[in-house]
């Protein structure tokens, strides 16, 4: 599917999720490297907290559950 181009806000909210999404697996990596947390337990725990906080209903923004499933889906390696 091809892409549009984005407006100069656009872009640097685009870069801005790719940097944040980029930090959380480097500190994923770190954390399992040194058997501070298992291999798929951060997306797995992620999971479970964006389950719960789904059924509460106005707790979350759409847009924090959006970065939180882009990090979540970036991390399952």
């Amino acid at each position: 599917m091809p892409k549009g181009k984005l407006s100069p806000e656009g872009e640097a909210i685009a870069a801005y999720g790719a940097a944040t999404v980029a930090a959380f697996q480097v500190l994923i990596n770190c954390l399992e490297e040194s058997d501070a947390i298992l291999p798929g337990q951060f997306p797995e725990a992620l999971r479970v907290y964006m389950e719960m906080v789904k059924s509460r209903r106005g707790d979350v923004s759409d847009m924090t559950l959006a970065v939180l499933h882009d990090i979540r889906m970036a991390t399952l390696d």
